[in-house]
């Protein structure tokens, strides 16, 4: 293997999986002829066994139980010559369930699409551009990859409103500062164009910078496995103007979105093990576009103006058990929505407790989860309920 090419497997997948070994390994890499580039293919795939206990039967009473892929999913990245140029694309499929983030569909959902389509280009060493179809960078949670999450998975409630929900087509740059402690990103992507009175872009800006070791890849990890201490401050902000009507039928009232957070992640290693904590507050607005007459549906429900906070932690044993690595962690989490499900004004508190059981780091886990969902008012779409979930992660 030449030593360019080295270099840029090292730029690129040292980005993407900077933890270390005890994450995820790299996949197979096909070298092209004359030293022109390399391509790398990686599977990944999380399959969940879950039970909640309310859904099923005549009046919706009754336990729903399901075995389901929550992610599967193949990628593709490449390089030119040096790695400056490159690309990355990946296809997922997620389905068939039921089981949704706060209520149980009648029918399974199924849906198999192109997750991330983007051009990579290392344009200066402080400052690297993705353009395509990419992921919103605003809130910490959302960036922390899916498959390196503390807990069981993100919170359901850290989306901001998007036609793809976590996805957008545009172009970002980002990089990092100061020896790595500040990281700095900035997009322009499409936002919302269906029926929207505007025809702007939405803007973000994110930072966060590192007060002990760096966290330099533009994509957060869940826990570091104790191999950094870490203690990083981050915040975004959001705006699209013009972006929903607060009467979609006279086509009057037209509204700004804005959303805008702050965050806190943490990890201490210690000879009694390693001690995880994140914590972050999201505030996301249509300037009250729900008091309008014929309001915009995407300015309400979970994804719509809310705000709210979620406080977790972990506990990494020292010692292996058995095979793997034993960690345990919890979440609490407080929200409030403008309207949800007719109800405004609505509060959701959710508790999650679980473990997770690393056989070979992130690459192979067992992960266990309870939670606890209340709604502040019940109604026939909003009724407490607790969930139970198994997940299987496998990653190549």
């Amino acid at each position: 293997m030449k030593f360019k090419q080295l270099i840029g497997i090292g730029a690129a997948t040292g980005c993407l999986l900077w933890a270390g070994a005890q994450t995820a390994v790299a996949g197979p890499v096909i070298y092209l002829p004359n030293d022109q580039g390399w391509l790398q293919l990686n599977y990944e795939m999380q399959l969940y066994g879950q039970w909640r206990d309310t859904g099923s039967g005549s009046d919706g009473t009754d336990d729903t139980a399901e075995i389901f892929f929550r992610r599967n999913r193949i990628s593709l990245m490449g390089r030119l010559d040096d790695g400056k140029y490159g690309f990355y694309y990946a296809i997922e499929n997620q389905g068939d369930r039921r089981i949704q983030p706060l209520n149980v569909r009648d029918d399974s959902s199924s849906d198999f699409h192109v997750l991330d389509a983007y051009f990579l280009a290392n344009v200066h060493p402080n400052a690297q551009v993705r353009a395509g179809l990419i992921k919103d960078p605003l809130v910490r949670a959302h960036n922390v990859g899916c498959f390196f999450a503390l807990t069981l998975d993100r919170s359901d409630f850290v989306y901001t409103a998007l036609p793809r929900r976590s996805r957008d087509y545009g172009a970002m740059v980002w990089g990092n500062l100061l020896d790595d402690k500040l990281q700095y990103k900035v997009s322009a992507t499409t936002g919302l164009k269906d029926n929207a009175p505007g025809n702007d872009l939405r803007y973000t800006v994110r930072a966060h910078y590192s007060l002990l070791d760096a966290e330099p890849a533009p994509l957060y990890f869940g826990t570091y496995f104790g191999n950094r201490r870490m203690l990083t401050i981050g915040g975004g902000y959001q705006y699209e103007r013009e972006a929903v009507y607060g009467n979609q039928t006279l086509e009057t009232n037209p509204n700004d979105y804005q959303a805008w957070t702050v965050d806190l992640f943490g990890e201490l290693p210690t000879r009694a093990g390693t001690f995880t904590m994140e914590a972050a507050y999201l505030d996301v607005s249509f300037d009250d576009n729900y008091l309008g007459g014929d309001p915009d549906p995407v300015s309400m429900g979970i994804d719509g103006e809310k705000n709210g906070y979620y406080a977790q932690a972990g506990y990494l044993l020292p010692n292996r058990v058995g095979p793997g690595q034993l960690q345990f962690f919890g979440r609490y989490e407080s929200w409030n929505f403008a309207n949800l499900y007719g109800v405004v004004d609505q509060e959701i508190d959710r508790i999650n407790l679980g473990v997770n059981y690393f056989l070979r780091g992130q690459d192979l886990r067992l992960t266990l989860e309870w939670s606890d969902t209340d709604f502040d008012v019940e109604n026939q779409n909003s009724q407490d309920f607790k969930t139970v979930t198994t997940m299987l992660q496998f990653l190549f």
